[in-house]
């Protein structure tokens, strides 16, 4: 048994040319048969890595354009709301000011009608005691004419009419 594990640690001459010379056949059939196919192999593997990487930066390159295209959206869409706001605020602004004119009108329409009112109501109050006056002084034409008056009397009933009058008032 020896021997046997023997002839498998020890060099021979023959077998080792064999050896070498199997190992250059085999590299020669590998190299005749297979390296173009292993080397086309590896190219459309380095091609398909190159387009990756090319097909990533494009995209990289693609979405920093997005995102700046989205930037710059955002930067007028900002503007124009802030365009927006101030013009809501100048309309509001607009709005109450002409509120408040109308308001203003109104309310001097309402004096001026109350004032009128006022006025008509002195109208009718002064009529009213113009004909209270007018009513008294045939009262008074009555009852002179019912009795003849002295200088005295006639003074008297001019006095009582005067207060009556200030106390109808």
């Amino acid at each position: 048994m020896d021997t046997l594990y023997q002839s498998l640690v020890t060099v021979n001459p023959v077998t080792l040319i064999a050896m070498i010379c199997n190992l250059f056949i085999q590299l020669y059939i590998l190299k005749r048969f297979f390296l173009d196919k292993v080397k086309a192999i590896l190219d459309q593997r380095r091609d398909a890595a190159d387009r990756q990487i090319a097909d990533a930066e494009a995209a990289k390159s693609q979405a920093i354009s997005m995102k700046q295209t989205y930037e710059q959206n955002m930067r007028q869409a900002k503007a124009k709301a802030d365009e927006l706001l101030q013009s809501a605020q100048k309309t509001a602004t607009a709005r109450s000011e002409e509120i408040i004119r109308q308001a203003q009108q109104q309310a001097t329409q309402m004096r001026a009608k109350a004032s009128s009112d006022i006025a008509l109501e002195k109208k009718k109050a002064i009529n009213d005691a113009k004909n209270e006056i007018s009513d008294l002084a045939m009262a008074i034409a009555g009852k002179v004419v019912a009795r003849e008056l002295t200088d005295a009397d006639q003074s008297r009933l001019i006095d009582s009419f005067l207060d009556e009058l200030g106390d109808g008032l």
